[in-house]
């Protein structure tokens, strides 16, 4: 007599990820992070300098004007990652354009008498940003609630993948919307090579194959490490596939 007949869905995934010697996992959880979290920079440098600048000294460990151009640059670039997408090709005309600014200035700085580098030093200092550490501490501090709050955030919207649906969560009281993951296409996207480079930063998106939702892009922006969850979300889908393939 034969047993019962196994349901579609979590089970057969499972057994299939199982003949494989992988692990089984009963659903992929997607997390988009707010960019506030790109800022993690400033907040490292702010606690670096909080105790360079004499947090728990005497005295400042470096020069406090020294601290307070290199707290600015990395602040401004920031920034700047926040406000223009630096796609590949971006990226690379702007290494390209920074390095000739930088040789150009450099050449003229030879051939003339002009001291352009000796210019933009003086000019810093002579204007010197003597930040307080007070002032890092409470940057530091900023930004580490903010950091908190992004996270939090991260828990109220969401998305689900499992063998039966793809499942967006969100809100405070947990609205959801559900989308079939038959014949469901995903492609991955790194808009901002900076943004990669800092935050392994990406874009997933779910494409759904069936349904009044067929394919509708769903954007997943600011995916935290992109590849791995690229990789997981593929494997996971390919064996969803596979149980599709078995069960007609």
């Amino acid at each position: 007599m034969s047993g019962p007949a196994t349901p579609s869905g979590d089970i057969p995934v499972k057994q299939a990820m199982a003949q494989t010697g992988q692990s089984a996992p009963d659903r992929i959880v997607i997390h988009p992070f707010p960019k506030i979290v790109l800022m993690w920079p400033v907040m490292l440098l702010s606690l670096v300098f909080f105790f360079l600048g004499g947090g728990v000294t005497e005295a400042p460990v470096v020069s406090p004007s020294a601290l307070g151009v290199a707290w600015v640059v990395v602040f401004f670039f920031n920034m700047l990652v926040q406000t223009f997408d630096f796609g590949r090709n971006n990226f690379i005309a702007t290494l390209a354009c920074v390095a000739l600014l930088f040789v150009g200035l450099w050449v003229w700085d030879l051939q003339t008498e002009a001291e352009i580098y000796g210019s933009i030093f003086r000019f810093f200092d002579q204007y010197e940003l003597d930040l307080h550490h007070n002032f890092y501490a409470m940057m530091a501090a900023m930004f580490a609630v903010l950091f908190l709050m992004a996270f939090t955030t991260t828990r109220f919207n969401y998305w689900v993948l499992s063998p039966n649906q793809l499942t967006h969560k969100h809100g405070v009281l947990g609205d959801e919307r559900h989308y079939a993951t038959i014949n469901m296409a995903v492609e991955k996207e790194i808009p901002d090579v900076f943004e990669f480079l800092l935050f392994g930063s990406g874009r997933l998106i779910f494409k759904p194959g069936v349904g009044a939702d067929a394919h509708k892009s769903l954007v997943v922006d600011n995916v935290f490490r992109v590849n791995h969850v690229e990789t997981k979300v593929r494997e996971f889908m390919r064996f969803i596939k596979v149980d599709e393939d078995r069960s007609r």
